[in-house]
């Protein structure tokens, strides 16, 4: 009987010391840095629409052939669609990715979540055989833009540049120097 209690205490403390060294690991593998980001308004639409509604989209530079995203939205609740254009803060562009066609999840207390991943498939308009690395280019030129539309705002409700937050960082820092 002694042998099964000290036999069944070092697999209690060995499966410990596995979850105790496998957790920080695997936090590790999925926080991902978002070093894009995409403050979303009314005001930033061409032209401006009149909305409560805000959000932000961000996005992680390309890991294993993808990059992840998430976009909070509050004061939407039905989205019609949410996409990254091309074109420059002012100016309106073409359809390069579609990104809700990824999960999203409402929540009636404040408004929704979409969260997905893409991929140089999920390129399209005059991105469309290219690579993460062209889009990615092209979100550091600050020529992309995230658009999210509704049913009474069609052409978009709410939209804001992508910007990549530590390109930001390092040349505010060096204008204060």
């Amino acid at each position: 009987m002694n042998s099964k209690v000290l036999l069944t205490g070092i697999l209690v403390i060995a499966v410990s010391l596995s979850a105790l060294f496998t957790l920080p690991t695997v936090d590790q593998i999925y926080a991902v840095k978002r070093i894009y980001d995409a403050p979303l308004t009314g005001e930033n639409e061409v032209p401006p629409v009149e909305s409560n509604a805000t959000g932000l989209a961000e996005f992680t530079p390309p890991v294993n052939d993808s990059i992840k995203y998430r976009i909070n939205i509050t004061g939407i609740f039905d989205a019609t669609g949410a996409h990254i254009h091309t074109g420059q803060a002012g100016e309106n562009g073409e359809v390069i990715a579609d990104l809700l066609t990824s999960m999203k999840v409402n929540d009636v207390s404040y408004g929704m979540t979409v969260r997905g991943n893409l991929s140089d498939s999920s390129l399209k308009g005059p991105m469309e055989g290219k690579t993460l690395e062209d889009l990615v280019a092209a979100m550091d030129s600050g020529e992309t833009y995230v658009n999210v539309h509704t049913a009474g705002h069609a052409d978009g409700e709410i939209r804001g540049q992508i910007i990549n937050t530590e390109k930001a960082k390092s040349t505010n820092s060096t204008l204060t120097e």
